[in-house]
């Protein structure tokens, strides 16, 4: 069973609309700090799986059945946290498309369209559009480019009078301007220096917070204390170091773990198998 994403015929572009289809995607975290696009996607892993996710103002932490699918709007801030192999469909759909339909649609005029945040809902109608253009972009677009583009305002149609509003002055309030911009200080801090030994109070200083409101501050966004949050973020590191050829003891040293054993240890903890393993499964 391979151990790194698998995109099912590559990411489709139809105007500005992308929709790609992924297999059997290793453990790991996803963290969009602010959406460019509306974001739709829709589980097909055949079993449940356990998932945390996170969006403006909306947490769920439960589990993602086959068909459940997760609408977020453009500008939200996205977090997803998986600890088994999962599949999916993801589609980013701009504003420039969904603004256009809702003008042929007639729909008010003067605002942002803004689709909520949306967390494991069922929507069979949805199901079935993006799979046929999915279908559609791995068969080479059997249909003609009319089919396609039908199936794109189909679902664009769908959204827009399900779950599609347009909001005046659409902004975030302050205090979450803020939680955003804390949070993303901590963040970028870690991305500089994930090879370097990260204390609490470097953190907070980069997210001119105190130290116990920042542990509150990861706690609420990402599910983990800010050291765990580091430690994960190290091993999807050394996934890709061992990917490229580094050895065990290299990532390790590299990553600062303090040996071997220590590398093994969360790496099997979070990923469900050793590094050994993993770069064995993944030739």
């Amino acid at each position: 069973m391979p151990n790194v994403p698998i995109m099912t015929g590559g990411a489709f572009e139809k105007g500005e609309l992308k929709i790609s289809g992924w297999e059997d995607v290793s453990p790991q975290e996803a963290f969009e700090p602010a959406l460019s696009e509306h974001l739709l996607v829709i589980h097909l892993t055949p079993k449940p799986v356990r998932v945390f996710e996170r969006a403006d103002g909306y947490s769920g932490d439960g589990v993602a059945q086959r068909g459940h699918i997760n609408l977020f709007s453009a500008g939200d801030m996205s977090f997803c946290r998986w600890e088994e192999h999962i599949s999916f469909i993801r589609l980013d759909l701009p504003p420039s498309l969904t603004d256009q339909v809702a003008a042929e649609m007639e729909l008010p005029q003067g605002g942002s369209i803004d689709f909520g945040r949306h967390i494991r809902l069922q929507d069979e109608r949805v199901v079935h559009l993006a799979q046929w253009l999915l279908a559609e972009r791995n068969n080479g677009e059997p249909g003609g480019k009319l089919y396609a583009d039908s199936l794109i305002r189909m679902l664009s149609v769908h959204l827009l009078q399900r779950y599609g509003a347009v909001v005046t002055g659409l902004q975030l309030p302050a205090q979450q301007q803020l939680v955003r911009k804390q949070l993303n200080g901590a963040l970028e801090y870690i991305h500089a220096h994930l090879f370097e030994d990260i204390s609490l109070n470097d953190l907070a200083a980069a997210a001119y917070v105190s130290s116990s409101h920042l542990v509150r501050l990861f706690k609420e966004a990402t599910g983990l204390p800010p050291h765990q949050y580091v430690i994960h973020e190290r091993i999807q590191r050394a996934r890709q170091l061992l990917l490229g050829g580094s050895t065990v003891k290299e990532a390790a040293a590299a990553l600062g773990f303090s040996d071997q054993s220590h590398l093994h240890r969360h790496f099997k903890r979070i990923i469900g198998m050793t590094p050994r393993e993993f770069v064995r499964q993944s030739r």
